[in-house]
């Protein structure tokens, strides 16, 4: 009887069954006899890459609490997974869980855009303080765990001084509790802040007097009275307050002479200032009074003047006012000004240029073929955990981006091996490889399923979730925009019922992007397929954008449209965006045009 080795892999309590596979008959062959079995039994853990991870994998089967304290004292991920469950193991002493805390926070790859996982964790951290007898530890972790329901009932709890309480919420922003745990008594510096804050400037401005008379020397408790005069419409009294804080006062004598009609004083001082953003306001006072040749002066200083934000904008400014004078030179003068790679300078048909070809030399990390084995028994975590640790202590770029590579093309992880690439091109590195890692094909079964489905080009969905959440799947913005394509709750239901289905789970990343990929077209059906007013209303709403574009001031123009949208976060998002975009062209191909061809 002709005999076949069946190979079967099954990870049951980390002990592989290994067979070997029948080849494949067709329909019509006779039945044969089946065939004997040979059945090998292999420990995976036993060999080369997986052996150091045997002593925490008989740890966790054995729940040895002992075993997993030792494996935590290391400085590498099977330090921070151990670190993690003893931290959490119910036998473990409050002072051994606070100790696996501190190794966890320790080891941590810390991310900005995890805010609200970290002070999940800080509640876990404050609650083993607190059991540990280590009160001011446990304060410390429920303030950084604000403003979480949990935090801020603990720390009421905690703290009996309400001067004290009423600080911590203060520092952390929740201005209203931190009045309410004043409770009537007299704190100035917290009162003027809390009130200006929430807007009741009268009860600010008493404040701060207040506080001003304590401490004459206080520049904060200056600022605020002027600040709340300001906010009153007292202008003679701000004016006055303004002008005894010397140059700090500029900008709101500034402000409070283009509220009073004083437009070349405004001005002026605005332009005094030297911040952008503060010029900028007076660029505008000077062209809705029809005076553009003194607005192409002042863009033209603020385009010299090095702002990352607003350079690009105000050279931009410049050179369409000029050719609107039929100014010739200015208008070259102000071309020349528009940096590369901006968006104003892709308009302008200026190409972006990308790195070439990599000069970067092949690595192959010892790493590598340990992440591969964790996948292969199934740990796709301790995989993607373990290239993420290497990445973040190496020094070598080229170990970098082979580390970052195969975070991205093996195991699907786009968010940290996103920032190291970031973090190579800020080191200036250049490199085709790592603008690819930049700008990568993140979560692509999904994006080519819905971008598919909906008839949305993939590299503008890749685009708006570059700018929204920077490709992390927990991203939770302060306004609640949820997951990777970052949709606000009402949003999230509104699109719900478009598609007449409950609503998904924002935080699933197929579900996020079939989301936003499905909003995406719905604005270019909304706007024609036009895609300056589909990214613009992406982030400002559809109505907003609807309104300025069909406006009296704007009138249907691009040019007015980019220097009339009232908000910088909008303004820059736009042109983000468009970047990303033509990126993602020119990095992974595209039959479409320029930008600069696109432009209605």
């Amino acid at each position: 009887m002709r005999r076949t080795v069946l190979a079967i892999s099954l990870l049951v309590a980390a002990t592989v069954l290994v067979v070997l596979a029948l080849p494949a008959l067709p329909f019509d062959t006779a039945p044969v006899p089946q065939p004997d079995v040979r059945i090998a039994l292999v420990d995976p853990y036993a060999e080369a890459p997986l052996v150091a991870y045997a002593a925490l994998r008989d740890a966790l089967l054995a729940d040895d609490l002992a075993a997993l304290r030792a494996i935590a004292e290391g400085d590498d991920y099977r330090a921070y997974r151990a670190a993690n469950h003893v931290a959490r193991h119910p036998d473990a002493t409050p002072a051994e869980r606070l100790a696996a805390f501190d190794r966890v926070l320790a080891l941590r790859v810390e991310d900005p855009l995890e805010r609200v996982h970290r002070r999940r964790l800080m509640l876990e951290v404050a609650a083993a303080a607190a059991a540990a007898d280590d009160v001011e530890r446990a304060l410390d972790a429920y303030r950084q765990a604000l403003p979480e329901a949990a935090a801020i009932a603990a720390l009421a709890r905690l703290i009996d001084d309400p001067y004290r309480l009423a600080n911590v919420y203060f520092q952390a922003g929740q201005n209203r509790r931190a009045l309410e745990a004043l409770d009537g008594r007299a704190a100035p510096s917290i009162e003027g802040p809390a009130h200006r804050a929430i807007g009741e400037h009268a009860r600010a401005l008493d404040a701060f007097r207040r506080w001003l008379a304590e401490d004459p020397t206080s520049t904060e408790a200056a600022t605020g009275v002027a600040w709340s005069l300001f906010s009153l419409e007292r202008w003679d009294e701000a004016d006055a307050a303004f002008a005894a804080l010397g140059p700090a006062g500029t900008y709101g004598r500034g402000l409070i002479a283009g509220r009073q009609g004083r437009v070349d004083d405004g001005v002026r001082l605005l332009l005094e200032t030297g911040v952008a953003s503060q010029q900028w306001i007076a660029t505008g006072w000077l062209e809705a009074r029809g005076r553009d040749r003194e607005a192409i002066d002042a863009y033209l200083r603020i385009a010299r003047g090095g702002s990352a934000t607003y350079a690009d904008d105000a050279a931009y400014r410049a050179l369409v006012l000029a050719q609107r004078l039929g100014d010739d030179e200015t208008a070259a003068l102000a071309a020349d000004l528009v940096p590369d790679g901006s968006y104003f300078a892709l308009l302008l048909g200026r190409p972006l240029v990308l790195p070439g070809p990599s000069a970067l030399e092949a690595r192959e990390p010892e790493v590598l073929s340990l992440a591969a084995a964790l996948a292969q028994v199934h740990d796709h975590d301790a995989a993607r955990g373990e290239l993420v640790f290497a990445m973040r202590a190496s020094e070598d770029p080229a170990e970098i981006v082979a580390l970052a590579e195969a975070l991205q093309l093996v195991h699907g992880e786009f968010r940290q091996s996103m920032r190291a690439a970031n973090a190579l091109i800020g080191q200036g590195v250049v490199d085709e490889r790592v603008w690819r890692l930049a700008w990568p094909q993140a979560h692509p079964e999904a994006v080519g399923r819905y971008a598919e489905a909906f008839d949305v080009e993939p590299a503008l969905v890749w685009s708006v979730m570059r700018q929204e959440s920077a490709f992390s799947t927990v991203a939770l913005s302060h306004a609640n925009a949820m997951g990777l394509m970052q949709v606000i709750p009402s949003t999230w239901n509104w699109l719900a019922e478009l598609q007449r289905e409950t609503p998904g789970d924002p935080y699933d990343p197929a579900a996020n992007v079939r989301y936003g990929t499905y909003y995406l077209r719905w604005l270019l059906d909304y706007f024609d397929g036009d895609m300056e007013l589909v990214v613009t209303s992406y982030n400002r709403g559809q109505g907003y954008m609807r309104r300025l574009f069909q406006g009296d001031v704007v009138q249907g123009d691009k040019d007015e449209m980019y220097r009339h949208i009232d908000a910088l976060e909008t303004r820059e998002y736009l042109q983000r965006v468009m970047v990303n975009l033509e990126t993602y062209r020119q990095l992974y191909g595209s039959d479409l045009g320029s930008l600069a061809d696109a432009r209605p």
